[in-house]
């Protein structure tokens, strides 16, 4: 792994103790692919045959809430990244295009549930990504947005040297986010209590696979312990 990761053990202790990576080398990422798009609607009709009540009571979205009222913060102000997702696709009717890797592994994330943090490599600063707790007063500027916010003391987050790169498995940063130049890029998987090792490793399998076919390059896995 080009990278290294290490886990505090408060970030342990609260749950996250079956964090799985990926890190995906030389692909080519475009705007769309046509053959793309039929696994992407396979996935909307997914999506659209759950109900209100699926979601309120599916056991990993649920996991991702629990987590966040554990440390007494709003799971209706940080919902679950995949719960974000899928009420959107709801909204709209569709996969949201992004380009070939996140629709990729947007797949993925609507099959497992799961929050998949996606970073490009070019864009962290150091070679290490640490799972903590923030001591507040930390900047984050989320995907899709140019609003700066300010992480609380005690909020659970992963980061490189400098920056944070994901707050409470909600959201994602916008400096570290795939564009049509990225070739090299890490998914991160931290998944919940509730969700094995074995469960995280499997969509992570299933979102590089996807990539690799549909962007090229190569990937290697890891369990982060």
């Amino acid at each position: 792994m080009r990278l290294r990761y290490k886990v505090e053990p408060e970030v342990k202790a609260l749950g996250l103790h079956s964090i799985v990576v990926a890190e995906v080398s030389g692909v080519e990422i475009r705007i769309q692919d046509d053959q793309l798009e039929p696994l992407k609607q396979e996935a909307v009709e997914t999506v659209l045959r759950l109900s209100e009540a699926d979601l309120a009571a599916n056991p990993v979205l649920e996991g991702y809430r629990k987590l966040v009222q554990k440390i007494g913060r709003s799971a209706k102000k940080f919902p679950p990244a995949a719960e974000t997702l899928l009420r959107q696709v709801h909204r709209i009717n569709c996969l949201p295009r992004i380009n070939t890797a996140v629709d990729c592994y947007n797949i993925a994330v609507v099959h497992h549930f799961l929050a998949l943090g996606v970073h490009d490599m070019a864009k962290l600063q150091g070679d290490m990504v640490t799972f903590r707790f923030s001591p507040g007063g930390e900047p984050f500027v989320a995907v899709g947005s140019d609003i700066e916010k300010r992480t609380q003391p005690g909020d659970y987050l992963y980061a490189d040297q400098a920056q944070v790169l994901a707050w409470l498995d909600s959201k994602d940063s916008d400096r570290v986010k795939l564009s049509l130049d990225t070739r090299d890029f890490v998914i991160v998987i931290q998944g919940t209590d509730l969700t094995p090792r074995e469960y995280n490793w499997a969509a992570a399998e299933e979102a590089c696979r996807l990539i690799q076919r549909f962007c090229g390059g190569t990937y290697e896995i890891a369990a982060i312990d």
